[in-house]
């Protein structure tokens, strides 16, 4: 087992979290991935607020938005470039349909945007080295982004993960750890290495301050295109938003 990642003395910025269950803020001591009372799932403790970017010209993609993410104001945000990504417009069925190439993101997916968030809040407590497990885009991110912050990385990966994102991961320093059994087994063995005091990074446990990066990428579509409807198949849904139109 490798030696637990959190941090002897936690930095005094506490996560802007509470528990979705029982309601309980995140405790000033350690890095839980869930409730440590109930096991519920964090949320936001509330709403993100959306301040205007100060540099907009210097800054492109998820960075011009650093000062509205559940970061502290001085931490440093270890980006990778993530964010920016084309929308491309084509006609569907009459319809003209707007892609967002998330593809394009630095480790190849939409969740690039979510950790550098959790990454750069990591670090900000004082995290030097932490636990994900995946099957695939995720460990890949997670590992990418850890490298860029310093963080040292382990992903547990299944078995029959693609050969791809296996060389993916490895190839930004990441310790791999494949694990034989079904995808539940490998969650199964990176939360008993969390329960060894390990920080789990997880992007399904941890996914306020991951998708707290998400609202953005809206945002920035809304603002390039004249829509009074938006809907974005991300995830396991699909999301419907309302939106104003411009002009």
């Amino acid at each position: 087992m490798i030696a637990a990642g959190a941090p002897a003395q936690r930095a005094s910025w506490t996560w802007p979290l509470r528990c979705s269950n029982c309601g309980r803020g995140y405790p000033a001591r350690g890095l839980p991935y869930r409730c440590p009372t109930c096991g519920g799932v964090y949320d936001l403790d509330e709403p993100l607020r959306y301040l205007p970017p100060e540099t907009p010209v210097l800054r492109r993609g998820l960075g011009r938005y650093r000062a509205s993410l559940p970061l502290p104001p001085d931490a440093p945000f270890y980006s990778l470039g993530e964010g920016g990504t084309p929308l491309v417009p084509i006609r569907l069925d009459g319809r003209r349909v707007y892609f967002k190439c998330e593809h394009l993101n630095p480790a190849g997916s939409f969740k690039d945007r979510g950790t550098a968030v959790l990454v750069s809040g990591l670090r900000a407590v004082g995290v030097e080295q932490a636990v994900e497990d995946s099957s695939g885009n995720a460990g890949a991110s997670f590992a990418a982004y850890a490298a860029r912050a310093g963080i040292r990385a382990t992903v547990f990966v299944p078995d029959s993960a693609s050969a791809i994102k296996r060389r993916q991961i490895e190839s930004y320093g990441a310790n791999l750890v494949r694990i034989l059994g079904a995808r539940s087994k490998v969650a199964e063995m990176v939360r008993e290495a969390a329960a060894h005091g390990e920080v789990y990074a997880s992007h399904a446990w941890r996914p306020s301050p991951g998708s707290s990066s998400r609202p953005w990428a809206r945002l920035r579509v809304v603002s390039s295109v004249r829509w009074g409807r938006a809907r974005w198949p991300w995830g396991r849904i699909a999301v419907s938003w309302r939106c104003a139109r411009r002009g």
